[in-house]
């Protein structure tokens, strides 16, 4: 009987000590039993960008961008005659893409960026602001970019910091793959966005 016991235990012990979690068939990582009355985790935002945007239209107030952990992203087209017709577009993109943008913002340079980056030349008949939020642990960075235009920028010897470059180009990259709507300065961001980020890939 005590030999009976003995091996049950070696066989239980084996067991245990070889067991390995079973892996996520799609991306090969290690899945996790949930414990009774856990919940499966809640997706975290990443980034948000708001804009506000003044024309002769009138003036609209809309989701520019909303990044996910789950890498689902959010983003609002232009409306101005009526904006609550204008429907929060929805859509996924790539862990390669979301990897690159969690690398981006973890950078220091990203991090150090100053709060307010105010316009760079005097507008005539439009004028807008991308308010950017970064959620970092209880703090969360703020970021407030009136009249991005990098050439007009260049041209009055007020260059952007190329962090901030890379953040926002990265950002209408992401958006273009969601609205296909300009502006986006292709041109000037190519170099600032990685092929990762690039609309299509």
């Amino acid at each position: 009987m005590r030999t009976l016991i003995l091996l049950a235990i070696t066989i239980l012990l084996s067991t245990a000590l070889n067991w390995v979690p079973p892996r996520n068939s799609a991306t090969g990582e290690k899945e996790t039993e949930l414990l009774p009355g856990q919940s499966v985790p809640s997706k975290k935002l990443v980034m948000e960008i708001l804009e506000t945007y003044w024309g002769v239209g009138g003036t609209s107030h809309l989701v520019f961008l909303r990044i996910f952990s789950d890498r689902t992203i959010q983003s609002q087209p232009r409306r101005l005659e009526d904006e609550k017709k204008s429907t929060l577009n929805n859509g996924e993109i790539s862990q390669a893409q979301l990897s690159s943008i969690l690398a981006l913002i973890a950078e220091e340079d990203v991090k150090k960026l100053p709060s307010t980056f105010r316009s760079t030349y005097t507008p005539i008949d439009s004028s807008w602001t991308l308010d950017i939020r970064i959620p970092r642990g209880t703090d969360v960075q703020q970021i407030k970019v009136v009249n991005f235009y990098p050439e007009m920028a260049k041209q009055n010897d007020k260059p952007y910091p190329e962090a901030l470059m890379r953040l926002t180009c990265s950002v209408f990259a992401l958006r273009l793959s969601l609205t296909a709507e300009k502006p986006y300065y292709e041109g000037e961001c190519r170099e600032y966005v990685t092929s990762d980020q690039r609309v299509g890939q």
